[in-house]
């Protein structure tokens, strides 16, 4: 939320309700099992509108993973998907 107000999208999330639901989402990635973060990110991104490039590129460096500039795969995200994912702990209960 606090990255939503700092990118100047608190009027667009309070009245679009696509682009509340796609932010939602992107939340909702924590219950994903790890196994399928990435594709679930990118199936995401592409429900957004350009608009919304500053937020998935911050989320997407802090907690994705950047595509690697050469070669296939990501970058480590600046928080490691394990500490955020909580898939495994929800299914376990």
């Amino acid at each position: 939320w606090r990255q939503v107000q700092s990118k100047g999208l608190t009027t667009k999330y309070n009245e679009d309700e696509v682009f509340r639901l796609n932010v939602k989402q992107l939340i909702a990635l924590a219950f994903v099992p790890l196994d399928q973060i990435i594709i679930g990110f990118d199936l995401i991104c592409d429900q957004f509108d350009d608009d919304a490039d500053d937020l998935l590129e911050y989320f997407e460096k802090t907690c994705i993973g950047e595509p690697k500039r050469r070669g296939t795969g990501r970058k480590k995200p600046q928080f490691d998907h394990k500490l955020w994912n909580i898939h495994d702990r929800v299914v376990a209960t």
